[in-house]
């Protein structure tokens, strides 16, 4: 065998990086979409913002109970 036959390790490293960047820049990118989705008006995260806005020491206390509640399941 001669070393053109077969391919160089970091040939095989540098294509799979390529592959993993690949993937997580779809991923970010499918992530993005979903929030930018969310955030429309009428939707769960326009809601969410409305109202930290409005009540945010209330919405934090709401949070840390529903953390704590969480918490205690486990």
């Amino acid at each position: 065998m001669t070393d053109q036959e077969t391919p160089c390790v970091s040939d095989q490293w540098s294509d799979l990086k390529a592959t993993v960047a690949d993937g997580v820049k779809a991923v970010a990118s499918t992530i993005g979409e979903a929030i930018e989705e969310g955030k429309k008006p009428g939707k769960p995260l326009d809601i969410l913002s409305k109202l930290t806005r409005e009540a945010p020491l209330g919405m934090l206390l709401a949070a840390f109970l529903i953390g704590r509640a969480l918490a205690r399941r486990q």
